[in-house]
């Protein structure tokens, strides 16, 4: 059985290894955030889900280590709870969106427009180094998280899972920006002087440390309440990202994998609506394409 403890709005689900041979405990551990809008009880039965998950994980490794013949996990199937479908913002409002963004602190509008245009999570868009970026061929690597503990403080980890290390392309204007960027952040660190702390990271303090990944959430709140848009969160830019490629019709292999996700069914799941318009979408072009009449 797992210990669950609540943090910082996220969970942290730990399970015991047994022991090592320096006599020390040793735990797998996974931190697992709810999405906006989830009920307790909605949150109580993923964890369980999340609970398994490790578990299974765990007993996978022994019967590759053969410790154990069989993953009894296998056979036991974890509650399951409905998933609400993503919020996020049609291309007329996000247009509106990067608009109102001109009046903003400059690196705040910087990670915005990356948000939207990459569709990474909030943890990897902090955790992002420049030595991530490659300017000759318009690519980015997501390798890492930063995250925030009460008891640790702003800490690097590892990504959400295997699969969310990843290689993506970005359009021309995102590394335009990056390297406006980079210029704006190296004013700053003559500007600090022997203050600077070389982080690497692309979105830093004004001494260089990293950022916190609370500070872009807490100003995006107060943002998005001064506008006519809709109330969403940062985690629904991501959404906008990738419900604008499935609207366009981008395999769903492709954006799962741009995503991030471990598996395709994580996407389908989560962006039924998308797809559903790219399936509509490719029944008119079939009509245009067979030269049908329309109704």
């Amino acid at each position: 059985m797992a210990t669950i403890l609540e943090r910082n709005g996220g969970y942290m689900i730990m399970v015991s290894e047994g022991y090592g041979l320096n006599g020390r405990q040793k735990r797998k551990t996974m931190t697992w955030r709810p999405d906006p809008g989830m009920t307790k009880r909605q949150i109580k039965e993923a964890l369980n889900i999340q609970d398994h998950r490790l578990i299974s994980s765990i007993l996978n490794q022994a019967v590759f280590w053969q410790v154990i013949t069989d993953n009894p996990t296998r056979r036991v199937k974890p509650s399951r709870f409905e998933r609400k479908e993503a919020k996020y913002l049609d291309e007329e409002q996000t247009a509106t969106l990067l608009h109102l963004l001109d009046n903003e602190p400059y690196q705040n509008q910087v990670m915005i427009r990356i948000f939207l245009l990459s569709g990474v999570r909030r943890g990897e868009l902090c955790g992002l180094e420049w030595k991530d970026i490659d300017f000759k061929n318009n690519m980015i690597t997501v390798c890492r998280t930063s995250q925030y503990l009460p008891e640790k403080g702003v800490f690097t980890k590892g990504t959400k899972t295997d699969s969310s290390v990843r290689t993506i392309k970005l359009p021309e204007q995102a590394f335009e920006l990056l390297k406006t960027h980079r210029k704006w952040q190296r004013k700053q660190r003559i500007a600090m002087g022997d203050r600077w702390v070389d982080s690497d990271r692309i979105f830093a303090q004004d001494d260089g440390t990293p950022v916190h990944p609370d500070s872009i959430t807490g100003w995006f709140h107060d943002f998005i309440s001064r506008t006519d848009l809709p109330q969403i969160s940062i985690h629904s830019l991501r959404h906008t990202n990738i419900t604008l490629l499935l609207a366009a019709g981008i395999p769903l292999r492709t954006v799962s994998y741009r995503a991030g996700h471990e598996q395709t069914s994580t996407t389908s799941n989560i962006y039924a609506h998308a797809i559903r318009t790219a399936d509509e979408k490719a029944a008119e072009v079939l009509v245009d394409a067979l030269g049908l009449k329309r109704g």
